[in-house]
């Protein structure tokens, strides 16, 4: 496996394995889903209610990511390195006083946006139809912010079947009850839409939430952990949780303020409000989502990695830190970039058959350059968390999120869509750019850039090219899925050929 380093144990090699095997057979499945919910959604409500429903998560996420991000990575630091050291009833007491933490805080944050919704609402989404949706969806922040801490715990323990199943059922339940709901009721107003929506949301985190403590109570009596004291844990758990949270709490507020400028910079520019809505929905509903969703093959290892960096690191293997940065960085690039000659090439068609949307192909055209960069930083940013970089981290999301909020208020009402793409690609330079360096000097890796970076592009460009080569095929959606799985099928094992004939660096 190229995330792992080649000298650690068979045992833990083949334990790193099956639990990234089931964390991307789950996210395959969960966005899979969520791209059919994504899909529905555009076609009962248009662009214009994909738009309204992202401005009304981007506030949400505000809430979800500090409620969760600083919990959960605190959660998995403290009980691997308490384990590594033998602590392991002191690491159950961290575990659990993390999970009475995160309640507290969730609990604290739905009430802060039951409360403020009708101003989030008109003063920062200038859209009071999105009021109702934000008050249904605080009831699952205390709900959501635990389970996150019990999956933070899972991962230290090595075992990725519990939060894939958490997430799946969480998943299933959003948007089946969605669907059902909104098939009965047959509602064409968008506001309407987006409530059935968020109370699917809040549903799922409930039921979620219960199946977390059952699961987390399961393996404490299968563990037999006991539970003993740890003294000082405020003064150890704080330089964990507050960075992270923190940064949580200030790029998700500055994402929200940006994600609320866009339709505004829009109107700028002279479009009404549907217009504007639309625009903005086809970018950030229909275009990234398709960015993002073939990250679910990769980005699931990086995940895993966080628990063995902060390992290696309480037992000082600096070597094996090293080898697997690199081995992680270079498997980000040979993954990313040929995915992101695919998606320039057959932009078009894909938008056209997933959200009948051509217009959003160009948009998806113009934003696939930044998939290696938005890749790279997030596994970069999983290394950095268990090197306890969290600071360096904090840092340089913070002005990566100023500059986009600046930039999308300076372009958008002058450039419209273009200035928004610009943002994008300049921030995911930015962002990927300060935490490579950051990386570079904390454990001096080194990769080829020939062999990770202009091998890959040149090799996928090929391929896509000789699918000119072919007749058309069937349906549009069936010529392009064989096109595609012919340009993975070219790919791979030249890849493979040619990495074994250049010369190691």
């Amino acid at each position: 496996m190229l995330f792992f380093p080649t000298e650690v144990n068979c045992i833990k090699r083949s334990l790193f394995i099956r639990n990234g095997i089931i964390l991307t057979s789950s996210a395959i499945v969960i966005r899979s889903i969520s791209m059919l919910f994504r899909v529905f959604l555009a076609e009962k409500t248009g662009a214009e209610g994909l738009g309204l429903y992202q401005l009304v998560i981007s506030i949400y996420l505000v809430f979800v990511t500090t409620a969760s991000s600083g919990v959960c990575l605190c959660t998995t630091r403290l009980f691997t390195e308490l384990s590594a050291k033998g602590k392991s009833s002191q690491a159950r007491y961290a575990a659990e006083y993390c999970m009475l933490l995160s309640f507290i805080i969730g609990l604290s944050g739905g009430a802060i946006l039951f409360a403020g919704a009708d101003l989030a609402a008109v003063q920062l989404l200038h859209d009071s139809r999105a009021a109702p949706s934000l008050r249904l969806l605080s009831t699952g922040l205390p709900f959501l912010a635990v389970s996150s801490c019990i999956r933070g715990y899972f991962l230290a323990r090595r075992n990725s079947l519990q939060p894939s199943c958490e997430q799946l059922l969480e998943q299933l339940i959003e948007t089946g009850s969605f669907a059902v709901v909104l098939s009965l009721c047959r509602t064409a107003d968008i506001s309407d839409t987006c409530c059935i929506a968020a109370a699917g949301t809040a549903a799922a985190e409930a039921v979620s939430f219960l199946y977390s403590i059952l699961c987390y109570r399961a393996d404490i009596r299968k563990t037999g952990l006991m539970r003993e004291r740890l003294p000082g844990i405020v003064k150890t758990a704080a330089p964990l949780l507050l960075p992270v949270s923190a940064n949580a709490l200030t790029r998700s507020g500055l994402s929200a303020a940006e994600n609320a400028l866009i339709p505004c910079g829009l109107k700028k520019l002279g479009m009404n409000s549907s217009a504007a809505l639309s625009q903005y929905g086809m970018i950030s509903g229909m275009a990234m989502p398709v960015l993002i969703f073939p990250s679910v093959l990769i980005l699931p290892f990086a995940s895993l990695i966080i628990p063995e960096i902060s390992e290696a690191r309480a037992k000082s293997r600096t070597s094996s830190i090293r080898r697997i940065t690199e081995r992680t960085v270079a498997s980000v690039l040979y993954y990313s970039l040929p995915v992101t000659v695919i998606l320039i090439y057959f932009s078009s068609p894909l938008c056209g058959a997933l959200f009948g949307s051509r217009d959003a192909g160009r948009f998806l055209a113009m934003l696939a350059p930044v998939v290696p960069f938005m890749y790279l930083d997030s596994a970069v940013d999983a290394i950095l968390k268990g090197l306890n970089e969290q600071m360096s981290y904090f840092i340089f999301n913070t002005i990566d999120s100023l500059i986009r909020v600046m930039l999308t208020a300076i372009l958008v009402p002058v450039c419209g869509v273009y200035g928004i793409t610009a943002v994008i690609i300049i921030s995911e330079l930015l962002n990927t750019s300060l935490s490579l360096l950051r990386l570079v000097q904390v454990t001096s890796f080194r990769v080829s850039i020939i062999r990770t970076a202009v091998i890959p592009c040149l090799l996928s460009a090929g391929a896509c090219l000789l699918t000119e080569l072919f007749p058309l095929i069937g349906s549009e959606m069936t010529d392009m899925i064989i096109k595609i799985s012919f340009c993975c099928l070219v790919y791979v094992p030249i890849l493979l050929l040619s990495k074994n004939e250049l010369p190691h660096d």
